[in-house]
């Protein structure tokens, strides 16, 4: 995967209790993300928790939506005629503990992404569980269901733990 030099992050998409979003907010988001995309800026970085309360997820399924709805072919001046290039992250939870939970957690952000390009392991699950997880991902990649990998706030001793 070819990862361009500026990524876009969409934390405070649906997340209402630190960045006070309202789905009001949708067509304004939207107008920003075709502003991305129009200028090349077409990297999007998400997470599965991101949203808050019952809009967990909701930064996905935006982000999904909204390149649903991008023209075909894409315009000028895009580098090619590609689709955003979109990443998320898997947050360890106490109910995703395993590497088939991770495998799953996948399955949903498709689900409302449409589809992942690049996914990652949130951050180090406490130390327990990690080796599953790690394995999570070698599955995800290895069963078509992304396009690339990667470990999100790992430290060196952490990428070293994981490369050991």
């Amino acid at each position: 995967v070819d990862l361009p030099e500026l990524a876009v992050g969409t934390w405070a998409w649906g997340n209402r209790l630190l960045w006070q979003y309202e789905p009001g907010m949708d067509d304004e988001l939207q107008r920003a993300f075709n502003l991305c995309v129009e200028r090349g800026a077409n990297f999007f970085d998400t997470g599965d928790t991101y949203g808050t309360g019952d809009l967990e997820g909701r930064s996905e399924a935006l982000l999904g939506k909204f390149d649903a709805a991008l023209p075909e072919p894409l315009p000028w001046p895009l580098p090619s005629p590609r689709r955003p290039l979109l990443a998320t992250k898997w947050a360890p939870k106490v109910w995703m503990l395993s590497r088939e939970s991770l495998v799953e957690s996948c399955r949903r952000s498709i689900g409302r992404m449409g589809r992942v390009d690049i996914g990652q392991l949130h951050w180090p699950p406490a130390f327990y569980h990690e080796g599953q997880l790690v394995d999570g991902l070698a599955d995800v990649y290895e069963q078509g269901l992304v396009r690339g990998v990667g470990l999100s706030n790992y430290g060196p001793k952490g990428l070293r733990r994981i490369a050991d």
